[in-house]
């Protein structure tokens, strides 16, 4: 599929979608005083319109909750921000929980945000004319990298679901796109490109349309959650509140799009400068958020989380395994998800009647 080119403003956003590190000042409470600081990679933008319709609509301040969001700087992993106590709750990718998990067991993963899918956010591109025209058509052939260790997993994903595993192909570490590695891709230095939606644009602005060669099926594998810190977990019940108000703002995105759409203006407006294709982002981001029964959100799937393991272990990124009966921490969506639908699509369309 060609991607679309998006607005020098959607690209910026589109870029800081990627970025996975955050810094921020203080110490975090774990929401003893009904405040909580959350590290996100890009905060108040399409990529996290749960948190904005959660905020914009009161469902924190419902919760006795006010959220500081942890500003993006420097080169701090955002789960080293909550292991030190600088952030209560960060937003990572599976990849990233999981070897942040290896380094200590002071983090829990009591929320899956993206059950829907990872298809629209990861993929593996050839330039739209390559001759190449599926994976086993890479056998022997150099695969560029935008990452050491998520991409290269991915990729070990999408050989095996051809039959094929990472030695059949060659792999270069080229990183996120950009106007260089989109030459590369194009001169046929790299036959394919693993890498993220941030990534894809960025070679699309360069003016090199790909085309995703990945295979349907690998809706098996979690793209990431929020972690905290074991020790959050028992003071009180401020975690559950915080993600039922994001449950409830994700149930809103997706029952009442127009409302995630007025939302997210008012939160950015300056990424709306093409609103048709700023809504088609946020309709194809919402569906990487609806839950795997349509009902129960942030449900963690073990099974999944293993294959990821797997996967890291397989494609060389990681040789020891995390404990995931103790990392994920399942027991707290039962009171995340014990929220009053009807009420909260109310008090949705009683906003919009006066934000829209």
């Amino acid at each position: 599929m060609t991607r679309s080119r998006p607005t020098p403003v959607l690209l910026t956003l589109l870029l800081i979608i990627a970025l996975s590190a955050c810094g921020g000042t203080g110490a975090a409470t774990g929401g003893s005083d009904g405040r909580l600081t959350l590290a996100t990679p890009a905060p108040n933008s399409l990529f996290t319109f749960n948190q904005v319709i959660a905020e914009k609509l009161g469902f924190f301040k419902d919760e006795g909750l006010t959220v500081t969001l942890a500003p993006v700087v420097d080169s701090i992993p955002i789960a080293g921000l909550v292991q030190n106590g600088k952030a209560d709750i960060g937003l990572v990718a599976a990849t990233d929980a999981i070897t942040a998990a290896l380094r200590t067991d002071e983090l829990r993963m009591p929320y899956d945000e993206r059950t829907g899918g990872n298809g629209f956010l990861v993929g593996l591109v050839v330039p739209e004319k390559s001759g190449v025209k599926t994976v086993a058509d890479l056998a022997g052939k150099n695969v560029g990298l935008a990452s050491p260790d998520q991409d290269r997993a991915y990729l070990t994903a999408v050989l095996r679901k051809a039959g094929m595993t990472i030695g059949d192909v060659e792999t270069t570490m080229v990183g996120p796109g950009s106007p260089s590695v989109a030459q590369t891709l194009e001169s046929g230095r790299i036959a394919a490109y693993a890498g993220t939606l941030t990534d894809f644009f960025a070679f699309d602005e360069a003016g090199l349309p790909v085309r995703d060669i990945t295979p349907e099926g690998l809706e098996g594998l979690p793209v990431g959650g929020y972690i905290v810190r074991a020790e959050s977990l028992k003071q009180g019940d401020a975690l559950v509140r915080f993600f039922r108000a994001m449950a409830r703002g994700t149930y809103v995105g997706l029952e009442r799009p127009k409302v995630a759409e007025a939302a997210a203006r008012q939160a950015a407006p300056e990424e709306w400068g093409e609103p048709e294709k700023s809504r088609g982002l946020l309709a194809e981001l919402a569906k990487t958020l609806a839950p795997f029964d349509g009902k129960n959100f942030g449900e963690i799937k073990a099974d999944r989380w293993s294959n990821a393991q797997s996967l890291l272990k397989e494609a060389g990124v990681i040789d020891a395994s995390v404990d995931l009966n103790t990392f994920l921490a399942r027991d707290v969506l039962a009171p995340v998800n014990a929220f009053d639908r009807a009420a909260t699509l109310a008090k949705a369309d009683a906003w919009l009647a006066q934000n829209g």
